[in-house]
């Protein structure tokens, strides 16, 4: 497994393969779950490839000084994102939310002991997330249709900002996507290619 998860990971970030290897290696060596790799079998949403940890480690430093209260990852499949910040943030609220069954039992296993983490099987996009009263969004491109990502994550911002502060993370995003925030405030953004990499903004309560 860990071969074939390392060879996929070559096809996607070639130049900066050292450095991902590298944080993938160490991460796996201190028993972070989360790491299965699987293709989507769902016309809608992409393969389920974890964010690397290279990214979330960068992320981490950053969320540091954006406060937040209730995490929600978008996509989660087998954990590795929340087992992460789970792991980094202690007294925050986590909510996964995956469309495969398969992924949701594997994270309702591992996070069985965690009270401050729930998993929810159901097409996201469907949901009511103002209901989840999340205030940081993780989007890792679960979505394979670019409009239907933005229309997404129009109704986010158009649902949370007059209620809080809200922090959206994207990750291996079309940058396109971006055009869509002109007042937002962009707190980070690293890119190693045209698609590979991450932006962080808030979105200030109206």
């Amino acid at each position: 497994m860990l071969l074939k998860n390392l060879l996929v990971i070559l096809s996607n970030y070639k130049l900066h393969i050292l450095k991902i290897i590298y944080f993938e290696i160490i991460y796996i060596i201190m028993g972070y779950k989360g790491n299965h790799f699987d293709v989507s079998k769902n016309s809608k949403m992409t393969a389920n490839i974890p964010c690397p940890y290279y990214f979330l480690s960068r992320i981490e430093k950053k969320l540091k000084n954006n406060n937040f209260n209730v995490f929600i990852d978008l996509g989660c499949g087998s954990g590795r994102t929340i087992y992460f910040f789970n792991r980094k943030f202690k007294n925050k609220k986590f909510i996964g939310i995956d469309y495969f069954e398969e992924f949701c039992n594997i994270n309702k296993k591992n996070f069985r002991k965690d009270e401050n983490v729930k998993i929810i099987q159901s097409d996201f996009t469907k949901l009511n997330l103002s209901d989840l009263n999340g205030d940081c969004y993780f989007f890792n491109d679960p979505i394979l249709n670019l409009s239907e990502s933005i229309d997404f994550i129009k109704r986010i911002i158009e649902s949370q900002v007059f209620k809080r502060t809200i922090i959206m993370i994207f990750v291996n995003c079309n940058k396109d996507l971006f055009n869509l925030f002109d007042e937002a405030k962009c707190i980070d953004s690293y890119y190693i290619n045209n698609i590979k990499g991450y932006s962080i903004y808030r979105f200030n309560k109206e």
